[in-house]
């Protein structure tokens, strides 16, 4: 079959046409999808990732206010739970309970949530019933976190943790389980707010704790059965993202954990829902390519008849053509055939400058689209700025998050030594006044018999009569002796109860700085000036020794190097020394009782220019696999009332200030496990030829 000139022309154009479009209009669908899939993975990551954030700060607050609200006296759990859970707080509920349930020992309820929401006086009273607490978790697992909504009221959060109760020598008396029930104003908010993609939280066992629809929590819906939440619970990172084809299409989701794996945090986004935008940008393309090739193809085709014409004109009369221009017009003299052809060849000339003049219209046309397309790119990229400046404000909210957290522990430290002095000193005046003040309440009992009895005369009558406690002295003696027994027990009373008040001042004002320096938000500018190290040291030893003392354990002091002073931060050097011995502490109380004596060792000696201070105690050790990550961020094998696994970093950061460095020695379990802290002398004690 042979194709005429026109026809080839019009294939060759249509195919470029249709290849252009289709290579334009695959480029901008991969390049739409690939951004729009980056931006829905960074969503997701950021809304579960502050979503954890949140649950960690929100449920470590709930915890450690339960485990203060049970270890406080009983006479003043009512007083004080009132400033624990004030209006503000979002447990409403407090209850203490025997390990094993029962009725509550004691209970607290919050009065505006009550009022706020019309609720019965014994509401909480029916929700137990309800929504039994799950007591036997919470004692084999130490805490449990489940869906404590009931049929009537709003949803709510139940978590339980165990307390264990101890006596003076350290030994377990009672275990207790308290429970609070926590409101979920906040969170429902945060979650409901979500764009593009529906976000849930569930524990362990699969129970909804939250969802977009507060509602449905009303039903205790479960998600056992969906892949995302058996991918999260097998899940080794923090926060990890997916692309999975699931019930009902492909997902892109966030998987995340909290609070000690307890509770999982899952953000989804339907696929179908993430690109039908990119669905309509493709029908629209495709629309708008349809019309533009269907123009193209109409005027290629008149554009091919007009030069097929112009083509075989020129066939005859090229030299012709090729000496003039589009402008010149040819007048043929004659009636013959090349009258035609030059009426055709001037034809031919308008022709195309009609076909030129089309050109620029269709250019002009064409550039004021770019335009319009260049204007929706912008307005696209500012959105992606807007995005990208919310992203940039959570992470910084998430860096405050963490600064907070850090000078939380680090307050605990001073806070915990604090409660235990004024426990001991309780213990001491209720057995230390006892004696003098019954003493001298007797004395005053017989003064005041006497003087019934006779008057004067027969308090001097018994005065002059021999004692029957000290041979050889009268009954006035015998009581000025007691008397003066009685002044001077008072007088170490009140000379003690001044080293205790000075401690307790000193340990507040410690407290008062640590929070002044989470104002400044992570400034690693510390005071430093030169510092007798044995001297902090010794009241290193002194504020434990309460601590110590409780547990049965001894502190050992061995003090052995000759240049002590170092340029430090006299209270942050507190700070880690005493984190160090918490360490010890701890890992003492793990020792199970009788089996040796337990102490702890503080030693010091000098090593050419350095100052080196040994931590030593002999409780339980640290496995070999956790030694290399002793001074990483976050991690701890304590229970989560014990520690955080901020202290050995907080305490590394504060000693590399000083230009010093702590470093982990040895362990060998129930013999010897050792820390030091390796830190430089002042120079102004430095021997004559020292490298300094």
């Amino acid at each position: 079959m042979k194709w005429s000139i026109r026809t080839k022309f019009l294939m060759v154009m249509t195919g470029l046409l249709m290849a252009c479009l289709g290579a334009y209009l695959f480029m901008a669908i991969s390049v739409f999808k690939s951004d729009k899939t980056q931006l829905v993975f960074d969503l997701n990551r950021s809304q579960a990732a502050n979503l954890t954030g949140e649950l960690e700060t929100q449920f470590g607050a709930v915890s450690d206010k339960l485990k203060l609200y049970a270890m406080m006296p009983a006479e003043q759990q009512s007083r004080m739970a009132a400033d624990l859970f004030s209006e503000n707080s979002d447990i409403v509920f407090a209850g203490i309970f025997e390990a094993h349930g029962g009725r509550p020992q004691h209970e607290f309820q919050q009065e505006k949530f009550i009022e706020t929401y019309g609720l019965d006086k014994d509401h909480f009273a029916k929700l137990t019933g309800e929504t039994p607490i799950p007591f036997e978790r919470i004692l084999r697992q130490g805490q449990d976190i489940w869906n404590a909504s009931g049929n009537s009221g709003p949803p709510l959060i139940g978590y339980g943790r165990l307390v264990v109760i101890q006596d003076k020598n350290g030994y377990p008396v009672a275990q207790l389980a308290v429970v609070g029930f926590v409101r979920l104003d906040r969170m429902l908010k945060t979650v409901a707010g979500a764009r593009l993609s529906q976000v849930l939280v569930a524990n362990r066992r699969g129970e909804v704790l939250v969802h977009p629809d507060g509602a449905q929590l009303l039903k205790h819906p479960t998600v056992v059965e969906d892949p995302l939440f058996q991918e999260a619970l097998a899940a080794k990172a923090k926060v990890s993202l997916v692309d999975r084809d699931v019930a009902g299409g492909r997902v892109l989701a966030a998987l995340a954990r909290a609070f000690d794996d307890q509770v999982l945090v899952i953000a989804r986004a339907p696929e179908s829902e993430v690109f039908q935008v990119v669905r309509d940008f493709t029908v629209r393309t495709l629309l708008f390519g349809t019309i533009v090739l269907t123009l193209v193809i109409l005027a290629g085709f008149l554009l091919a008849r007009s030069i097929t014409e112009n083509i075989a004109l020129l066939s005859e009369r090229m030299a012709r053509v090729s000496a003039g221009d589009l402008t010149s017009v040819i007048a043929l003299k004659g009636r013959d055939e090349t009258i035609a052809l030059a009426e055709t060849f001037n034809a031919m000339i308008r022709d195309l400058k009609d076909s030129r003049d089309a050109l620029e219209t269709m250019n002009r046309e064409l550039d004021r689209k770019v335009k319009e397309r260049t204007l929706q790119l912008e307005e696209q990229n500012r959105k992606v700025k807007e995005v990208q400046e919310a992203l940039i404000r959570t992470t910084r909210l998430a860096s405050v998050g963490e600064i907070a957290g850090r000078a939380a522990h680090e307050v605990l430290n001073p806070l915990t030594i604090l409660l235990t002095r004024l426990g001991v000193m309780q213990k001491r005046l209720a057995q230390e006044r006892r004696e003098p003040i019954e003493l001298m309440d007797e004395i005053r009992q017989a003064w005041q018999k006497d003087f019934a009895a006779g008057g004067f005369t027969e308090v001097l009558r018994n005065w002059q009569s021999p004692s029957k406690m000290l041979a050889g002295r009268s009954l006035f003696e015998e009581d000025l002796g007691n008397l003066e027994q009685i002044g001077q027990a008072l007088n170490q009373q009140h000379a003690g109860m001044g080293d205790d008040l000075a401690f307790l001042k000193e340990e507040a004002e410690r407290i008062g700085k640590i929070i002044n320096a989470m104002r400044r938000l992570g400034n690693l500018k510390s005071e430093t000036r030169a510092t007798p190290m044995h001297a902090v040291l010794s009241d290193c030893s002194q504020i434990m020794a309460d601590l110590f003392a409780q547990k049965g354990f001894t502190i050992h002091r061995d003090f052995k190097a000759e240049m002590d002073v170092s340029a430090v931060d006299r209270d942050e050097m507190i700070q880690a020394v005493t984190n160090l011995m918490r360490n010890s502490l701890q890992a003492l109380e793990a020792v199970l009782p009788g089996e040796q004596p337990l102490a702890l060792t503080l030693r010091t000696f000098n090593e050419g220019p350095s100052l080196v201070i040994r931590i030593e105690d002999n409780g339980v050790g640290i496995k070999p696999e956790y030694q290399g990550r002793l001074f990483e961020s976050s991690f701890t094998t304590k229970a989560p009332d014990q520690g955080t696994g901020l202290g050995l970093g907080i305490s590394r950061r504060f000693v590399r200030a000083f230009g010093g460095e702590i470093e982990f020695v040895s362990s060998q379990p129930r013999v010897q496990t050792i820390f030091q802290i390796r830190l430089p002398v002042a120079a102004a004690q430095l021997r004559p030829g020292a490298v300094a």
